[in-house]
């Protein structure tokens, strides 16, 4: 028995994580940002929870008080699921030698897997259909954009970049005519410095992800989102298992394999009809649909503790099953919330109805169907997290 701390326990990959490396008989602390609700910590297989200071406010704070945890508790893996966590611990890791191991790829993975720039020029490199982009640094560079069809995407460089010792989270937003994009443009360069603009591409969600380890790819696993939280485009609220279309398996592989990693990655496309998979970006950390693999019989989270506490690598390939739906309970009323205050203006694709879709959330269960959050054998953090979502909701 190891004894693991997962962070960023409000999300659902910590969750995962948690049941995940209880049910092998780890003992699992779960740690959250100070005054933050944290489904995880509610789980029956956290033993001990831990508020450290908030990383995105002071990187260095939130690294001593997780140095400081793991010391004292003789912690032998540190779990971050989430890129605020993940890349200050990556930047801090040699902190940590001698210590305990920490769940992370390469420090320069890290930095290629983060910078959506990068990940774009790398994926074109490699043959792979990516979404036509410009990097803007500037706003003279608008003059040497060429003419555009709107809409056009407006995305953060970064998910999260540090800027004077406070965080810069990464925003997505939507242009519907040039003056709306100087504006955007504007906006972003005075926060963030840089900012991406892309052509809109639409079609199907698509996600392939992998276990990395030594250049060698393992368990291939993909999906299909069946609903978003904001269906303008967002994480996913519901999603369903198939099987690994070959040559998109063996592209996705090649773009991880190139940027170095290693441990567990996604990589998310969209796909319209017949046409080439379009790449949207890499996930080079636990993702937050993480559930959908376990409950289809590929465990990443358990394949991951023990490759990085024993060095054991997994199967290559597994067996697991198809046509498994996967949902999370919260990012279902979102999703109902979203579509509920209708289609916004100038959206050029269909938009859900809400009766139609309220209709399809509300069947609690049929064959095949799991959930994220609401397990029959650790119902706490899926109960308490719906009474949070509305307890805010009344709050507003």
């Amino acid at each position: 028995m190891a004894k693991i701390l997962v962070l960023d326990g409000h999300n659902a990959a910590a969750l995962a994580f948690t049941r995940s490396a209880g049910r092998a008989g780890h003992w699992v602390a779960v740690g959250a940002n100070q005054g933050l609700f944290a489904a995880a910590k509610l789980s029956r297989y956290c033993r001990l929870s831990f508020a450290y200071p908030i990383s995105t406010d002071d990187a260095d704070a939130f690294v001593s008080a997780v140095l400081a945890f793991a010391r004292q508790h003789a912690i032998d893996l540190i779990v971050p699921t989430a890129d605020w966590t993940l890349q200050p611990l990556s930047e801090q890791r040699n902190r940590f030698e001698g210590i305990c191991r920490i769940a992370l790829p390469p420090r320069e993975a890290v930095v290629a897997a983060s910078d959506k720039y990068q990940t774009i020029e790398l994926a074109r490199g490699l043959g792979i259909a990516v979404p036509r982009t410009w990097l803007v640094k500037a706003d003279s560079d608008m003059g040497s954009l060429p003419d555009l069809s709107y809409p056009v995407v407006v995305k953060d460089r970064f998910s999260v970049r540090w800027k004077n010792g406070k965080a810069v989270f990464g925003s997505v937003s939507y242009a519907f005519g040039r003056q709306e994009l100087a504006r955007k443009i504007a906006e972003r360069l005075q926060v963030a410095g840089d900012v991406l603009i892309q052509e809109f591409v639409s079609g199907a969600g698509i996600g392939i992800s992998f276990f990395v380890a030594q250049e060698e790819v393992f368990l291939p696993f993909a999906w299909e989102r069946v609903r978003e939280v904001d269906p303008r485009g967002s994480a996913s609220s519901c999603r369903v298992s198939m099987a690994v279309d070959g040559n998109l398996g063996e592209i996705s592989s090649r773009l991880v394999r190139a940027i170095g990693f290693q441990g567990i990655a996604m990589v998310e496309y969209k796909k319209a009809g017949d046409g080439p998979a379009v790449l949207m970006e890499i996930n080079g950390r636990p993702w937050g649909s993480i559930g959908l693999p376990i409950a289809s019989g590929i465990d990443y989270p358990r394949y991951l503790v023990d490759w990085c506490l024993t060095g054991a690598l997994p199967p290559k390939t597994l067996p697991y099953r198809t046509r498994i739906t996967c949902r999370r309970l919260v990012g279902e009323l979102t999703h109902l919330s979203n579509i509920r205050n209708g289609k916004p203006a100038n959206w050029p694709e269909e938009y859900p109805h809400f009766w139609s879709t309220l209709a399809k959330v509300a069947i609690p269960w049929y064959p095949g169907m799991r959930y994220d959050d609401i397990w029959l054998s650790d119902l706490r953090p899926g109960i308490e997290q719906i009474r949070n979502w509305f307890r805010v909701r009344r709050a507003r």
